[in-house]
């Protein structure tokens, strides 16, 4: 069964690639094709309803400006007719209605055409009835004529069936009265009588103008101010829609004049319908035209591509997976039974050798006789690199400690204290829980922590009394010294914190860098506070050994002044479990599990 599970992974391994090997480049070919013909119509479909946004807008403008000019040409040809004195005069006369009523005819967009002279009489011909609201907005087009002097545009719904329209009106200055025109500013009329105000209702062919440039489109006509004149569309929800449209950002756009053609997202009966929409200025009236296509429609080519192209992958995948099948189960017979030796190994067991005449394939047969000759060669190495490794820990170890007995031979009264204060200093970092291997980085840092008082005065160093503050300050100064004397030494470079900072205080008041709490490195804070339960506990030159309660108080009372209260904690736990006892240290067993207080608060019962 296991040799079974060996094959059958391999099996599935080989598969895998042979799998992934044909599926990845399909992958990629697949992704950036299908994300080059996307670009490529989404860009297209978007230059199309640009198109035809603009194609709409422009043809409404014209129309407008055409209807304008015929107004003015009418108008100022009524009034070039010799023979009167007055506007008021001429439009009443009896052929005034017949050239009106021929000019109705030859134009049947135009479904009424009025004039008005100064004193607001004047005829009016009409092609059909029409209802109040649009009188209303021809009335409002005449004040704005005679106010502003400028041409006025009403846009009006001309029947029921919200047939599109516009009232345009045209104000014309009489020939005799007219002053000259300065800096091409058209004049004021001299006095109201020649004041000739030309208006006519217009029928807009918008309908056919949508069904022929925007077919698949749905086109709406906006106001200056964003409100809703005319809508093409025919859906069921048009007027959910144009609400929508309106508290999205396309109107905002819009009376900011920002000509853009982008994807808004409407909320539409309580659903977001994304829509790909483009308004477009009316230059003759300031209206906008405003073309959207719904996104699932106008990008419905897209994913028409991406569906082929999906399937053409599957397709595809499908083939590589029948031949990565195939290949994975006929490679995999030879691979297993070099796998299976060399698996043990791999594993340790360089006795084992593997059976050279159950192997097919030249490179498989020369790939096992390689193993072998490997296996003899790693077992040999690896009896001597343990060898090597033990020697290379003793010199290590041996070297260190002529460190700290050089160190010690300087002071007679210190003998022993480098070795204690590393005893002490492993004792806290097995308590605080570290690593092993941090926990022998803290013991070498300890061992030569002092080793910068090489460095200083033997007169300072062996000094019976109290030191002057010139001498302190040179005593101050072996943490640097050590620190300068190790960095050379690529293997000790990680001892060098211990060994410069294990005389900074938590407080920030040691030295000689005045570093406080969490700024000081681990491995001094633990050995400032070993450090000083030795220096506390042994005869010194200035002092005699206090006694061991003495020197718990002492440190216990500096928690969070001078030292991390949490190496504080973890040194007296190590001290009342037995690990720590004036100058010799308990060793630990393997099963012994040690859980740390957070403080030192725990240890009083506080």
């Amino acid at each position: 069964m296991q040799r079974l599970l060996r094959r059958l992974r391999l099996r599935n391994l080989l598969f895998l690639v042979l799998l992934l090997s044909g599926i990845i480049p399909l992958v990629i070919l697949s992704s950036r094709l299908n994300n080059y013909y996307q670009g490529v119509l989404v860009d297209q479909e978007t230059v199309l309803l640009t198109t035809a946004a603009q194609s709409v807008a422009n043809d409404l403008s014209d129309n407008i400006a055409r209807r304008t000019d015929q107004l003015r040409q009418l108008g100022q040809g009524l009034l070039a007719k010799p023979d009167y004195e007055r506007v008021a005069d001429r439009v009443e006369e009896p052929w005034v209605v017949d050239y009106l009523r021929a000019f109705l005819d030859y134009n049947p967009e135009i479904l009424r055409l009025t004039l008005v002279d100064g004193t607001g009489s004047g005829p009016s011909i009409s092609a059909r009835a029409l209802n109040e609201r649009v009188e209303e907005r021809l009335r409002e087009a005449f004040i704005e004529v005679r106010d502003e002097q400028t041409n006025a545009n009403r846009f009006v719904l001309l029947s029921e069936d919200l047939e599109p329209g516009v009232v345009i009106a045209v104000p014309i200055v009489a020939p005799s009265r007219r002053a000259p025109v300065e800096n091409g500013v058209e004049p004021v009329a001299a006095a109201e009588e020649e004041q000739l105000i030309v208006a006519a209702i217009v029928r807009l062919d918008l309908g056919e103008r949508v069904s022929r440039d925007a077919a698949d489109e749905e086109v709406f006509l906006i106001g200056r101010d964003g409100g809703f004149l005319w809508s093409g569309a025919t859906r069921p929800d048009t007027p959910q829609l144009e609400l929508a449209l309106r508290e999205s950002d396309l109107i905002p756009d819009f009376t900011r004049r920002l000509s853009l053609t982008r994807i808004y997202d409407l909320l539409v009966d309580g659903r977001t319908v994304s829509t790909l929409a483009r308004v477009v200025p009316v230059d003759e009236t300031g209206w906008g035209v405003v073309v959207h296509k719904p996104v699932a429609v106008a990008f419905l080519e897209v994913e028409r591509a991406l569906s082929r192209v999906i399937l053409a992958s599957v397709i595809l995948v499908l083939l590589a997976l029948a031949f990565a099948m195939i290949a994975a189960r006929w490679l995999s017979r030879p691979i297993q039974r070099l796998s299976e030796t060399t698996h043990e190994i791999a594993n340790g067991k360089f006795d084992r050798r593997v059976e050279t005449h159950r192997l097919v394939g030249s490179e498989i047969t020369e790939l096992a006789v390689d193993f072998n000759r490997m296996s003899d060669y790693v077992a040999n190495y690896i009896d001597q690199l343990k060898d090597a490794a033990r020697k290379n820990r003793e010199l290590f170890i041996n070297t260190t400690r002529a460190f700290a007995a050089a160190i010690d031979a300087k002071d007679p009264y210190t003998r022993g204290h480098s070795e204690r204060v590393a005893a002490y200093s492993r004792a806290i970092a097995r308590f605080l829980g570290v690593p092993k291997g941090m926990q022998e980085q803290v013991w070498v840092s300890a061992v030569l922590h002092d080793i910068g008082k090489i460095g200083v005065d033997d007169n300072v160093l062996k000094k019976s009394g109290v030191l002057t503050s010139e001498e302190f300050e040179q005593m101050k100064q072996h943490p640097v010294i050590g620190a300068e004397i190790v960095a050379p030494i690529a293997e000790l470079e990680k001892m060098i914190p211990g060994i410069r900072w294990h005389h900074e205080a938590w407080n920030g008041s040691g030295y000689p860098d005045g570093l406080r709490q969490e700024q000081i490195p681990l491995t001094p804070r633990i050995i400032a506070v070993a450090d000083t339960f030795d220096a506390i506990t042994t005869n010194r030159p200035y002092q005699k050994a206090y006694s061991r309660q003495y020197a718990l108080d002492t440190i216990e009372g500096l928690a969070g002044a001078k030292f991390d209260p949490k190496i504080v904690t973890a040194f007296l736990l190590a001290v009342r479990g037995g690990h720590i006892d004036l100058g010799r240290t308990k060793e630990f067993s393997t099963e012994e599990r040690i859980e740390l207080p957070a403080t030192v608060s725990v240890l009083k019962g506080d």
